[in-house]
């Protein structure tokens, strides 16, 4: 459980539940940090969330020789860096050029898979490159959602990191849809008799449990238990990154074929045609 801070109960009066800020973890509480938690935007709103004005302030820069992605700015941390967060600070470092240049090319790779209009919609102001990334002095892949920017430790292999970014992506859109992360009862409604999510993505880290699994029922992963929120970013994840896996889980177990269902639904009455630009199944029809 999270305690209520007086910067939980801000967030509260502008309108971010209690459960999105276990995923966000995008408050910076210090007064001297000006990255905040971006309020989620009505889908209908097209315009692009454009840069916090504070990025440069935290070394977060273009770099003058990258292609522009549609929608949204590849940047990178051009120096180490510290951000108070309610869950801990984060930390970050400038990624080596070899690192940068690799985790550019499959960013600008796996971005140009969307829609433009589901990028615009998800209010992903950027995807800022940095290495040695960690929060709390916890090693972390990713962090999604600081001032609408997504953090990207660029170190890991080309699989992880495809996998964390389209996670990350899910966590951005699964905001931007109704404005609230968890609880979700429509998608808890989906899961097996008597399963139980655990206490958040926190509790559950380690590579290990970020690895695809026929074991579990209902989830694609272990990481998938840990909550809701992470149960459907875990899902959409792997059906980007591994949908013969997918597939194959959902032809075996009907919670898993249900959620995925449910995912196409969701990106589907954002931009009809994001299933299909994704590469996703249409849904197998309901009575």
């Amino acid at each position: 459980m999270i305690t209520k801070s007086a910067a939980e109960a801000n967030l509260l009066r502008m309108g971010v539940s209690p459960a999105s800020l276990f995923v966000l973890g995008a408050l910076a509480v210090a007064s001297t940090v000006g990255v905040l938690a971006a309020k989620a935007k009505s889908a209908d709103d097209d315009a692009g969330p454009g840069l916090p004005g504070d990025a440069k302030a935290f070394g977060f820069v273009v770099r003058g020789d990258a292609a522009p992605l549609a929608h949204v700015p590849l940047l990178e941390a051009t120096r180490a860096f510290t951000i108070g967060l309610t869950n801990g600070p984060v930390h970050g470092v400038p990624p080596t050029t070899a690192h940068r240049d690799a985790a550019r090319r499959v960013v600008e790779r796996e971005l140009d898979r969307y829609p433009p209009t589901v990028l615009r919609r998800i209010r992903l102001a950027g995807v800022v490159l940095t290495a040695d990334l960690t929060e709390n002095e916890m090693a972390i892949p990713s962090l999604p959602n600081v001032g609408g920017l997504l953090l990207l430790d660029t170190r890991a292999t080309e699989a992880d990191l495809v996998r964390v970014l389209h996670h990350e992506v899910f966590h951005f859109f699964d905001l931007a849809d109704d404005g609230v992360v968890a609880p979700d009862a429509a998608w808890e409604a989906l899961n097996p008799l008597g399963f139980l999510y655990g206490s958040g993505g926190r509790t559950l880290r380690g590579a290990w449990a970020a690895k695809p699994t026929s074991d579990l029922p209902g989830v694609v992963s272990a990481y998938a238990t840990s909550g809701v929120e992470e149960d459907k970013a875990e899902t959409f994840s792997f059906a980007m990154s591994d949908p013969a896996f997918v597939n194959e889980r959902a032809a075996a177990d009907p919670a898993v074929r249900a959620k995925l269902d449910e995912l196409v639904r969701r990106l589907a009455a954002v931009t009809p045609d994001a299933p299909r630009r994704l590469g996703l199944p249409p849904p197998i029809s309901r009575p």
